[in-house]
């Protein structure tokens, strides 16, 4: 048997048959090609390659760095040049914050979101999350952003109706609430040339990537005595890219991309199971919970305020032009 794999040379040392190496070099270069492909297809997954879209695909779990315990905690550093933004795997532009407690503002202007997504108007969310004003920006206009891959790039932005009194339901087949969001990812806005420091983020000193998934069968509108129900029945799912600002110790929530900042799950290869996984997978590598209606009803006491009556038969889209007409003449 040991003759079939070598063979005694002229000096008398064993040595590999011909056929042999060729094996061996053989099963090598498949090992290198099976990895290699497994690589190629967690690259390929990932939505960096979509139109600039500020997205990354589930990423492998890892541990972000813990800041060492002192013996006198200090209080969490509201200046952003005492945060650090660490690198994550597969993103060249998003970093995690730390200390993890400089999430809690941001979360609460999380929670404004969702809140007017479940019944509660501006003006509602507003005194019920301790805001002195909307946590929102009130103008639109043009923003320079880091995607995942480029950036600076400046980009167009589309915001949400401020009008106080208004309240929306986003709700699914079974009349639940459609929206769950996930953390991204943040970056400062400035860049280094030599030892110039440019800065291009209006103010703000970070900003954060949020997703907000909308799998929706129904939305309702109401504004004072004006009630309109849109949608079939049918759910349509959506994900949007969120991005909330810091200035003056405090988050704003600053709209989405005009181009690219919205998009349907087909569009992005997602299924329901999909979204689902890619979120959960979001909160455990940034150490934060899921936010949906059951994070906001658990840490803010807000759940889902009731519908109103007869909300399944206000389909007349005379009420839905009036509630529009309303919302622009606020805005002017």
């Amino acid at each position: 048997m040991l003759n079939f794999f070598t063979y005694t040379d002229l000096s008398g040392k064993r040595r590999l048959r011909t056929y042999m190496i060729i094996a061996i070099a053989s099963f090598t270069l498949l090992l290198l090609l099976v990895g290699g492909a497994t690589l190629w297809r967690i690259w390929q997954f990932s939505p960096a390659e979509i139109a600039e879209t500020p997205v990354f695909a589930p990423l492998a779990a890892t541990t972000i760095p813990e800041t060492t315990p002192t013996n006198t905690p200090e209080a969490c550093p509201s200046d952003p040049a005492d945060w650090a933004l660490l690198d994550l795997p597969l993103s060249k532009n998003y970093k995690s914050l730390s200390p993890i407690c400089v999430y809690i503002e941001l979360e609460r202007t999380v929670a404004w979101v969702l809140a007017i997504n479940e019944g509660y108007s501006r003006a509602e969310a507003t005194e019920a999350l301790g805001f002195s004003s909307m946590p929102m920006t009130m103008q639109t206009g043009e923003l320079t952003i880091l995607t995942d891959n480029k950036g600076p790039v400046p980009v167009k932005m589309l915001i949400s109706p401020q009008v106080p009194d208004l309240a929306q339901w986003t709700i699914d087949q079974s009349g639940n609430p459609a929206t769950t969001m996930a953390f991204r990812g943040c970056f400062r806005t400035s860049t280094f040339t030599g030892n110039e420091r440019q800065d291009w983020g209006e103010g703000y000193e970070v900003i954060c990537v949020v997703s907000k998934d909308t799998e929706a069968a129904y939305g309702l509108m109401q504004l004072g005595e004006h009630l309109f129900t849109g949608g079939d029945g049918q759910v349509s799912a959506s994900r949007t890219f969120l991005l909330f600002g810091y200035k003056e110790k405090s988050w704003t929530w600053l709209g989405w991309r005009e181009d690219g900042g919205r998009v349907s799950y087909e569009e992005i290869g997602l299924t329901a199971e999909l979204a689902r996984a890619d979120r959960e997978m979001k909160s455990s590598i940034f150490g934060l919970p899921l936010w949906d209606n059951a994070w906001l009803e658990e840490s803010y006491g807000m759940a889902m305020k009731p519908f109103p009556i007869n909300w399944q038969d206000a389909t007349d889209t005379t009420t839905r032009d009036a509630i529009l007409n309303e919302i622009n003449a606020f805005l002017e």
